[in-house]
């Protein structure tokens, strides 16, 4: 054996080392998961992650390692505790949930997520096969569900919605649409005549780990308690309260926009002509950092994504201004090119 294989052999113990000790520290992150599950808490605490990253820098410092790493090893073990913490089921009174498209990705996420709670799930579905749910028409569905859940695609929503208002008016009904114009009215007319009703968007996809750290948008159309009962089942996630006429506005940036950008860039590469291989190979750091978002979002639904960018009306606006920002890079003199980025950097710095 070479002295190069001796430290190699050495550094295999000290990683076998570092996921002992994650592993330990998962353990302590669980008592506390559990504490915070019992008592209703949230999940992610921004002060303390912000001391625990600082923590990692600090103790870097004296280690060798420069602030940025610490920093990344820091945000991989608390992300690594969150999805912990945020696995461990917060048992409810149980209801009985009722959701239509609950065989789609996000039907199977929360039919799952609802089923861990303690809640009675059954589903409807165009497509039923390997249902891990009782699968029920709509108004055998309807008629036995204390809540119902509206997963279907954006074009034909608020015609199931209208349906489910026809079959039952005392449960709570909520969609997960991640485009809420077309369904507006239907929404704001039952909440008016007294239905316990709203919308919700979870911003993650069906891949999501847990609840733990990720945003949901919890929409109302003029119930508040139903917002209020809704935010309830999803406690231990991130609950963002709006208005529902709001939500487009910003999803049009928040999701329409990275979409398009990220698309537009594996866009440009395809016509590049280079292999993929051979790009990677010659990467620089924004290169890498921007390739591993946009290979994944080429990889999600494309029939829900084309309708995030047709079906919003403000999406429009969005990648237009996209479009005038990247024509304005281009025909930038130095000067204005450079105030630009500095113009970008100092609305980042807002927060």
């Amino acid at each position: 054996m070479s002295e190069i294989d001796g430290f190699r052999d050495e550094l295999a113990s000290i990683d076998r080392e570092i996921m002992e000790l994650v592993g330990r520290r998962n353990k302590i992150a669980l008592v506390i998961g559990e504490k915070k599950a019992a008592a209703n808490k949230e999940v992610v605490v921004p002060a303390v992650e912000k001391n625990v990253v600082q923590r990692y820098v600090d103790a870097g410092k004296g280690f060798g390692v420069s602030p940025e790493a610490a920093a990344r090893i820091a945000r991989a073990v608390i992300d690594e505790s969150v999805d912990v913490q945020g696995r461990i089921p917060r048992r409810a009174v149980p209801r009985k949930i009722f959701i239509i498209g609950g065989n789609g990705g996000m039907g199977r996420w929360l039919s799952a997520f609802f089923a861990e709670r303690g809640h009675i799930v059954t589903i409807n579905d165009v497509c039923t096969e390997e249902s891990q749910y009782p699968v029920m028409d709509i108004p055998s569905g309807c008629r036995d569900a204390d809540v119902i859940v509206v997963s279907t695609p954006i074009g034909i929503s608020a015609g199931i919605i209208k349906e489910v208002l026809s079959e039952k008016k005392d449960a709570l009904i909520f969609d997960i649409l991640s485009v809420k114009t077309p369904i507006i009215p239907v929404l704001r007319n039952a909440a008016a005549s007294g239905v316990r009703i709203c919308s919700v968007h979870p911003m993650f996809g069906p891949g999501a780990a847990s609840i733990a750290g990720r945003n949901i948008i919890v929409c109302s159309s003029g119930n508040s308690a139903a917002v209020d009962e809704v935010a309830g089942f999803f406690s231990g996630g991130t609950i963002l309260r709006m208005e529902v006429e709001e939500h487009d506005p910003i999803a049009a940036y928040v999701l329409g926009l990275s979409h398009a950008v990220n698309l537009a860039f594996s866009g440009a590469l395809v016509k590049s002509g280079f292999p993929f291989e051979t790009l990677c190979t010659a990467a620089s750091t924004t290169f890498s950092r921007q390739i591993a978002v946009s290979k994944e979002v080429s990889r999600e639904n494309g029939a829900l994504y084309y309708s995030i960018q047709r079906e919003n009306p403000y999406s429009e606006v969005a990648v237009q201004n996209l479009l005038d920002a990247l024509l304005e890079l281009r025909r930038s003199g130095k000067d204005t090119f450079i105030a630009k980025m500095h113009e970008g950097a100092a609305w980042y710095s807002e927060q």
